[in-house]
């Protein structure tokens, strides 16, 4: 077989299995768009009550996939780490056991499930289906709590110890941006995004 002909060869079928992997580059990535605009903001609040307040877009048209690898809430030190977990519903949680003691996860919103009981190193999943709020907690130490938050959309974030979130790959429009937060009220505000620039918001979403 002479080389210009093995060379087609090899460049039809290199096209043929980058095409193939097109759904499988997508599946993480498709929910955001291309040239997509960001969101910077920072929440406004007393310090201690800056960290954690979930803000998201409400209502943005299209269709999103959850991710395709799980994200992790642990059980470590008594606590759930993050306290605070947004997630795109169909998206899959691991609870991962990092403690010398047996934990138990269990939901009494929503969906209300009991993952059961597991001892150190082991883990439990859940694949949330429903939006809305889910308060975590463990039967074994009620001194234990976590919140996870499930939304239709990928266009979310969790601010930092420093009030600060950004929420990337956002499509141009106009939209409600939404908080949620434990220590504080909800809020509600219009931001408008224009594609491949960054917007700055100030949000009043904590006491």
């Amino acid at each position: 077989m002479d080389r210009n002909r093995l060379t087609r060869m090899f460049d039809l079928t290199r096209g043929a299995l980058l095409f193939a992997l097109v759904p499988c580059l997508l599946a993480d990535g498709s929910a955001r768009a291309d040239g997509g605009g960001t969101i910077n903001g920072e929440i406004a609040a007393r310090p201690k009550n800056r960290a954690g307040v979930v803000v998201y877009l409400d209502k943005v048209p299209g269709a999103f996939r959850p991710p395709a690898h799980p994200v992790a809430m642990d059980q470590k030190g008594m606590k759930f780490v993050p306290h605070v977990l947004a997630v795109m519903k169909g998206t899959t949680v691991n609870f991962v056991n990092n403690d010398t003691v047996r934990h138990n996860v269990f939901s009494p919103d929503n969906e209300k499930y009991n993952l059961g009981t597991w001892a150190q190193g082991e883990s439990k999943s859940y694949t949330y289906k429903t939006p809305g709020l889910y308060h975590q907690l463990c039967n074994i130490h009620p001194e234990m709590g976590a919140v996870i938050m499930v939304l239709e959309n990928p266009f979310f974030a969790v601010s930092g110890d420093d009030g600060k979130f950004k929420i990337e790959g956002v499509p141009a429009g106009t939209y409600t941006l939404k908080t949620w937060a434990e220590k504080g009220h909800p809020s509600s505000q219009q931001v408008t995004v224009a594609a491949g620039a960054a917007v700055d918001v100030k949000v009043e979403a904590g006491k």
